[in-house]
């Protein structure tokens, strides 16, 4: 038939960067961290610990953990190359990743690559020097 065209529903996490372009930029960070958390089974993309976004007494209470202390596995939206180097607010550049990580590895005196960071994350948690003992049930 012509002039009916066929409509064919989007993949339920997919991206439409023509709407994103119009939203505001903390709503569109907030749309790619809880899209990136989802593909990532809301692991780290670094320390693959899990993360929360919301409320944080709930997820403390499924992992019989106390609210007060999980800060730092956050749900924040990691930009690969920094925006202060020119890096955008774009899916291709937007992992999520915990509070701790992300700040720790912008904190460096030299930033590493996401590839390097994420390496000297792993060896770290593998020896138990990444995050505190208490939490490591939230890693398995």
């Amino acid at each position: 038939m012509r002039g009916n065209r066929l409509r064919v529903a989007a993949h339920p996490l997919h991206v439409d960067e023509a709407r994103m372009c119009n939203m505001s930029k903390s709503n569109k960070l907030a749309k790619l961290r809880t899209l990136h958390a989802n593909q990532q089974n809301w692991r780290c993309f670094y320390c693959r610990y899990l993360m929360w976004q919301g409320d944080q007494t709930l997820f403390a209470a499924r992992h019989s953990l106390l609210a007060g202390s999980l800060n730092r596995f956050q749900c924040t939206a990691e930009h690969m190359q920094p925006r202060m180097n020119g890096g955008e607010d774009r899916p291709e550049n937007i992992v999520a990743a915990c509070k701790f990580c992300n700040q720790t590895r912008h904190q460096m005196r030299e930033v590493l690559s996401p590839a390097a960071f994420r390496q000297h994350v792993r060896k770290r948690t593998r020896t138990g020097k990444w995050h505190p003992r208490e939490f490591r049930r939230l890693s398995q």
